[in-house]
């Protein structure tokens, strides 16, 4: 009976881990628990197996940093109530490194036999999630001509708990492409990956971020460049093939014709379009910052920090809006010293993952640019999705060397 109680407690972290792959099917308020369950199982595992001594490592160290740091803002900080309530959403920073080194003596969980099973169960639980989504709004009526136009808007809006901003929903599509690639070599289910990635590819398209739209293209072709597996020949006709379907997209898509048109709006200013808007948070934050670079507001002040700003502005009328920039967010919290450790932080993981593995880089990337657009850890699909990967990126490839 006790063979059978610990041969339970072994195989429960791997299955718990492979569950986190399956996220993008759970509606938000079960994805918490789901990571809250995976953290318990970890430790009684490191208690179990190796009792309640733990080796420290510097990747533990360096991917605890910036929680770490903001956690220390929070005694300079004004509203307690915002900073705990910030502090609370960003726990899976600090929970995902905790739980990787409590398992870095498992074997299996960073095998790649795992890893494996983890990318086609995220492939299949991120395709799973926007064929329902469409059959929802079929069913609702929602498939009209004008489905191109509102399909961002419902995305945000009407899908209850499953709801999320485009940026996200195009973030875990993007993912689930690039882990499709693994499975090509499989010619028997060949077929059924290239038209799940077809599905993939119109909700990127439909969900219209040129952000998105523009990064996704950019390390595509890059991806194919790097990959010593596929012929200059293939990279070539595929590299045009890519360009041209962009340009082709952008111009005949009104409403992401449109999204890029906004560039023609920076020589005025005025215009109330989301690049301005980002223009003039940039200019809002920079401003910001001068009057406390080194150590930032804190946490819990950043919020009314803006407030303030913003409403002295006629352009943002009288509405709340972030950085939309995850590296001034930082700085604007815990400074020039806080800005230096999440740089740190991202140039460490990057260097793990940029020798092998092609896949966990661009998407490491992928993260990385958006966060110049966008302040991915202000949500709780952005922190978790970015604190697994990275972590789980950088865990697994230490365990292997």
């Amino acid at each position: 009976m006790s063979n059978f109680k610990f041969f339970s407690i072994k195989k429960t972290p791997e299955i718990l881990l492979l569950n986190l792959f399956l996220l993008p099917i759970y509606p938000d308020n079960f994805k918490p628990a789901c990571i809250g369950i995976f953290a318990f199982f970890s430790l009684l595992f490191h208690i179990k197996v190796v009792g309640f001594s733990i080796k420290f490592n510097n990747l533990f160290f360096i991917n605890c940093s910036l929680f770490l740091v903001l956690l220390l803002s929070l005694f300079y900080t004004h509203n307690l109530k915002e900073g705990f309530s910030n502090i609370f959403r960003l726990l899976p920073l600090i929970i995902f490194p905790i739980s990787f080194l409590s398992l870095k003596s498992d074997t299996t969980i960073f095998s790649n036999k795992t890893f494996i099973k983890g990318k086609l169960l995220f492939y299949c639980a991120t395709l799973i999630l926007f064929v329902c989504i469409f059959i929802n709004f079929f069913l609702r009526g929602f498939v009209t001509e004008n489905f191109f136009l509102n399909y961002s808007y419902r995305i945000i809006f009407q899908l209850g708990k499953y709801s999320m901003h485009p940026i996200y929903a195009s973030l875990i599509v993007s993912i689930a492409l690039i882990f499709s690639i693994n499975f090509y070599k499989f010619k028997k289910y060949r077929l059924l990956f290239l038209t799940g990635n077809i599905i993939l590819v119109i909700n990127l398209i439909l969900l219209s971020r040129k952000s998105v739209l523009i990064f996704m293209s950019v390390f595509y072709i890059l991806y194919l460049f790097l990959n010593t597996k596929f012929s200059k020949k293939l990279k070539f006709f595929s590299a045009v093939f890519f360009i041209v379907l962009f340009i082709t997209v952008v111009k005949l898509i009104p409403d992401i014709s449109n999204r890029f048109n906004d560039f023609s709006s920076l020589s005025d200013s005025s215009k109330a379009t989301s690049t301005n808007l980002r223009v003039r948070l940039t200019q809002l934050s920079l401003l910001a910052i001068k009057k406390e670079p080194l150590l930032g507001y804190g946490i819990g002040d950043v919020k009314d920090k803006l407030i303030t700003l913003e409403n002295q502005h006629q352009f943002f009328k009288n509405n709340y809006y972030n950085t939309h920039n995850q590296f001034l967010g930082i700085t604007l919290s815990c400074g020039l010293l806080g800005l230096f450790i999440f740089l740190y932080f991202l140039y460490k993981n990057i260097k793990i993952n940029f020798k092998d593995n092609k896949d966990n880089l661009i998407i490491i990337f992928i993260f990385v640019s958006l966060m110049f657009i966008e302040n991915l850890l202000d949500r709780q699909n952005g922190i978790i999705y970015f604190s697994f990967f990275i972590n789980y990126f950088s865990f697994q490839k230490k365990s292997i060397e």
